[in-house]
């Protein structure tokens, strides 16, 4: 083997390493799973209801986590590979767990988290909220955290949102549902094209709602909104974005 053979060799060496390090060094506020993605987001509060900064909320399953704002408020990225996930919330008097469901299709949970002095005892109070396009229009679209539209819509075919609302192990019937669009600029305000709500039976806490699907500057984001317009529960959302949409990214 030559000298210039060694160089190179070393050279090719060192350069495996390097990629390898910078592989290991990734990660994010996601974690690690499989699963469907889901937004776990809320405030922690101490038992008078004042916000409690600098507290770290950590997805068990998946390490994902975040750290409270001056408001108490968090927002974690995961992927549960089970219908729940244990919540770790710590700070520097102490630390407490609490299992969340889950939507089964990925989805949005909404918690508001009470804790004590201590920190060795925590209730939660959950919405959580999941959603697809589904019927006939399943075919146009990759139903994920964002829906996002796969393939160009028939002008004649109008789209089926499924909706499901619960509260921790209880389904919530007649939530209100809203269909919204607006335009890529985002300047217009949210128009209501379809409203909804979750059933009583046979499907309790599930909902579907009908709407025209139409792609183009102006209708170029829609969003699905449930519980729609009630002020004793937050508002969550699932995001559908058009090819429009898409193409101007």
């Amino acid at each position: 083997m030559t000298k210039s053979d060694n160089i190179f060799l070393g050279f090719f060496s060192l350069l495996l390493v390097i990629v390898l390090a910078l592989m290991g060094c990734g990660g994010g506020s996601a974690g690690t799973g499989t699963g469907p993605v889901v937004i776990v987001q809320g405030a922690v509060l101490d038992e008078s209801g004042s916000p409690v900064e600098n507290v770290d909320v950590r997805v068990v399953e998946t390490g994902s986590e975040d750290t409270t704002s001056a408001s108490g408020e968090f927002e974690i990225l995961t992927t549960p590979e089970s219908e729940s996930v244990t919540l770790e919330i710590s700070s520097e008097t102490g630390n407490a767990l609490i299992t969340l469901n889950i939507p089964e299709e990925g989805g949005t949970v909404s918690v508001t988290l009470t804790v004590n002095p201590g920190f060795s005892e925590v209730n939660a109070d959950t919405v959580e909220m999941g959603a697809a396009v589904v019927g006939r229009c399943d075919l146009y679209f990759e139903n994920k955290l964002t829906i996002r539209q796969a393939n160009r819509v028939p002008g004649d075919l109008k789209c089926v949102a499924r909706v499901t609302v619960s509260s921790g192990d209880k389904k919530l019937a007649q939530i209100p549902i809203a269909i919204q669009y607006r335009d890529c600029e985002g300047l217009s305000p949210w128009t209501t094209i379809a409203v909804g709500s979750t059933m009583s039976k046979p499907n309790l806490g599930v909902g579907q709602v009908q709407f025209p699907f139409i792609d183009d500057e102006a209708h170029c984001i829609y969003r699905i909104v449930s519980p729609f317009g009630l002020p004793n529960l937050p508002a969550l959302e699932r995001t559908i974005i058009t090819s429009t949409y898409q193409r101007r990214q």
